[in-house]
């Protein structure tokens, strides 16, 4: 470039990114058609409760609802990422969502989400059982608004007294 050449300016807006790479494949079933996605309707379940629990006017409620929080049990991992995970303390059987607020005769309230025909596991009843032991609340939900109501039947429980 000469020095009396100028660079050409853009109108305010910034040159469009453009991505370099492999573009991405699908997946085709056997017939050559597109494979659907999967998709994780416990996910979109838990994820519309704390769309829920998230918005101001329910947080301003139920302040509690900020302090409910979920484990990542459901999340697919790569073989490395378990083993991360596992030594970090992950637990097999942890139950989806955590509400550590007492209410009632209860320390908390552990809600584990599951979607159509699915049934909990061994280890999600075990550990729902121990939490039992330890003064939780336990509830197995198969929608949001099912777990929705569990958490505000929960929230409205009298507070106990030591």
């Amino acid at each position: 470039m000469s020095a009396t050449a100028q660079k050409p300016k853009l109108a305010g807006k910034a040159a469009p990114i453009r991505r370099i790479g492999r573009p991405t494949k699908r997946l085709l079933s056997p017939s050559g058609q597109p494979k659907a996605r999967r998709v994780d309707r416990e996910f979109l379940e838990q994820s519309a409760l704390f769309t829920w629990a998230r918005n101001p006017a329910v947080t301003a409620k139920y302040p509690e609802l900020e302090l409910m929080s979920c484990s990542l049990n459901g999340v697919k991992l790569s073989k490395a990422q378990a083993g991360k995970a596992k030594a970090s303390g992950m637990l097999k059987g942890e139950h989806d969502i955590r509400l550590p607020v007492a209410r009632g005769r209860y320390h908390g309230l552990s809600i584990e989400m599951k979607y159509g025909d699915n049934r909990p596991t061994p280890e999600q009843k075990e550990y729902g059982r121990r939490l039992e032991e330890q003064g939780w609340r336990v509830h197995y939900c198969w929608s949001w608004t099912e777990a929705r109501e569990a958490i505000i039947a929960y929230l409205t429980l009298p507070f106990f007294s030591f």
